[in-house]
Parts: C-alpha cells; sequence; structure tokens
C-alpha cells in the first residue's frame, strides 16, 4: 500500500516520483491503492473537482502547480470528511451506527445533470465511467 494521505511522505516529491514515465488518467491513479491509500471513489470525485482537473486527464500531462493543488486537496477534502463522520450512502454507518454527513458538501459526486456547484460556472455535472466506476466532473471547471 502507498502512503497514507495524512502522512509527510505523500508530498510533491513522492507524486512527482511515482507517476514518471507513466501514462494513466489521474481518477485511476488516485484509486490506486499503492499510490495512496484509502481514498475511495467520492472523494477522488471531490479532490478532482476542487482542483480543477478533470478524471481523465493523463498524469503525464500533470503540471506541478495541479499535482500541490491534488496534494493539498486531498487532506482538506479528507479532513471534513472526517470531521462529518464519512459519507452515508445507502446504509453506511460508523462504529456506534451513527450516519455520517458529508454526502451533503458533495459538489459532484452524484450530481449527474445538475449546474455545476461553482456560482461563476454555467457548466452542468456530467458523469462518465472510468475504471468500472463512476467519474462525476464539470466540462467547463476541471480541464
Amino acid at each position: 500500500l502507498g502512503p497514507e494521505p495524512f502522512d509527510k511522505t505523500y508530498n510533491l516529491s513522492y507524486f512527482k516520483g511515482y507517476i514518471k514515465g507513466k501514462n494513466q488518467m489521474i481518477k485511476n491513479l488516485l484509486m490506486d491503492q499503492k499510490f495512496v491509500s484509502g481514498l475511495g471513489n467520492i472523494y477522488a470525485n471531490e479532490i478532482l473537482y476542487l482542483s480543477k482537473i478533470k478524471p481523465q486527464k493523463r498524469i503525464k500531462k500533470l503540471k506541478e502547480a495541479e499535482i500541490k493543488k491534488i496534494i493539498k486537496f486531498t487532506k482538506k477534502v479528507l479532513k471534513k470528511a472526517i470531521i462529518l463522520g464519512g459519507s452515508s450512502i445507502k446504509n453506511f454507518a460508523n462504529s456506534q451506527g451513527k450516519k455520517g454527513t458529508f454526502q451533503s458538501n458533495f459538489k459532484v459526486y452524484g450530481r449527474k445533470g445538475y449546474k455545476c456547484y461553482s456560482s461563476y460556472c454555467s457548466g452542468v455535472v456530467k458523469k462518465i465511467v472510468l475504471g468500472n466506476r463512476s467519474s462525476f466532473f464539470c466540462p467547463i471547471c476541471q480541464k
């Protein structure tokens, strides 16, 4: 398994070294537990939205500033999700039986056909399938 997102080894140097010579899509990389541990589909979608990077972008085309955004928003999204008890979709509950509330903060996940969350954007959230997982993104905000 790769480092956990809050581990100090999950940094720019690690990220750049890991992707060197690879050509996969960024969404698939974020879902790869060998790259970073514990990121699931929901969080990968939200991280990429906040980073303004489309899920199908090839990692060899990432700029250093984009990598920094991904690292920053990985930590930010997960911190907020932890505070809110995770995402309760269907029947998820924590060990005390409480449901999480992070799902009320989704910007793109599960929002196909809805207006982009950004008030400055006229885009509509689209859904595609990458690596057998649903990917949600704004075609205007995410490049």
